[in-house]
């Protein structure tokens, strides 16, 4: 049994400059460079901006240490590391663009610094751009069937995130939103789109089904378990530390845990004016008295207890992997990724 031996000992930041990791980013910030070098000046410009946002490559990391975690050669990865990594980029554009969030990372969002219309077409372009980076694979000599396997996965994870993405619009509009029905969309919007580069590192590196599957399954969980603190971080933290607005979900009218949980549990009088202030800006006091609520309702411990439940299940799948140094820092990835808020 794998023990619990990164938990709290490692944040993100140390994490990422561990030398193994570094190298490995480093190699994908250059592949990501190189994607956008002969764009027209101005989308070069523009491009160049949301790619070195200050992004983890929590994504690209996750195909590469998954392909060399099933004893692949982790070079092979690298292309749809990339591919993955345009595609976040692309919907982290298009969230800022629906939530009208004027930053991204403690910088001006891509709509917000250049216009609502650029914003759209470089997301589009991202997107795109994506066939480009996966034909590098006629030069790494990737047989034809893995590479059509990754296609049907792209596809199929942009088909669930946009699910993912339309169930969390849908779930704004009721107020009958259950736990299940928010762990149905999370695992759509967010733990589809950490599952499938984990997938896409085990097929070029031609795992077998069980091994794709495993690790699938892990990044699925870590993905779900990180959606839950950054639905708490929106509620307890501060916009410095988050890098954005904070409230968002709540001026959006969208049913977070935290949120699910505290209206289950609230007084009658907690219940309505929890109701009354989603879709609005929120005053200063009107976030001491959610904050107090949801203390008291213990709704922040609940949801970070889910978080770490859901981490958990997702790390016993690597029980299917050998023991290696590319394991155990996916072991690490899903402590430090799930460890955002203390």
């Amino acid at each position: 049994m794998m023990k619990n031996k990164f938990f709290g000992a490692m944040d993100m930041e140390s994490f990422l400059r561990e030398p193994y990791i570094t190298n490995y980013i480093g190699v994908i910030n250059s592949y990501l460079d190189r994607a956008v070098s002969d764009y027209f000046p101005m989308l070069r410009e523009m491009s160049r901006y949301a790619i070195r946002g200050g992004g983890k490559r929590i994504r690209p990391l996750l195909a590469v240490l998954s392909c060399e975690a099933v004893g692949g050669d982790p070079k092979l990865a690298i292309p749809v590391a990339v591919a993955y990594e345009l595609a976040h980029t692309a919907a982290l554009i298009q969230d800022d663009v629906l939530d009208r969030s004027p930053k991204r990372r403690g910088k001006p969002s891509v709509w917000k610094l250049y216009s609502l219309g650029e914003a759209i077409l470089l997301s589009d372009l991202f997107l795109f751009e994506i066939y480009g980076v996966l034909a590098e694979y006629e030069n790494l000599n990737l047989p034809p069937k893995r590479l059509y396997r990754l296609l049907r996965l792209i596809r199929e994870s942009a088909k669930n995130a946009a699910w993912g993405e339309l169930l969390d619009l849908e779930l704004a509009k009721r107020s009958d939103v259950t736990v299940e029905d928010y762990l149905e969309m999370i695992r759509f919007k967010t733990g589809s789109l950490l599952a499938a580069p984990a997938a896409a590192g085990a097929i070029v590196a031609g795992a077998s089904e069980s091994r794709v599957q495993a690790l699938y399954l892990f990044a699925e969980r870590i993905g779900m378990a990180y959606q839950i603190q950054d639905d708490i971080l929106d509620i307890v933290g501060s916009e410095e530390e988050i890098g954005k607005p904070i409230f968002l979900d709540l001026k959006a009218g969208k049913k977070s845990i935290v949120l699910i949980h505290a209206l289950k549990n609230a007084t009658g009088d907690e219940r309505r004016f929890l109701e009354g202030i989603m879709f609005k800006n929120l005053r200063k006091r009107d976030v001491e008295r959610v904050r107090r609520i949801i203390d008291r309702l213990g709704s922040v411990v609940y949801a970070r207890e889910l978080s770490l439940k859901l981490a958990e299940e997702g790390r016993r799948y690597l029980r299917l992997l050998k023991p290696s140094m590319a394991r155990d820092a996916l072991l690490k990835l899903s402590y430090v990724a799930v460890n955002r808020y203390a």
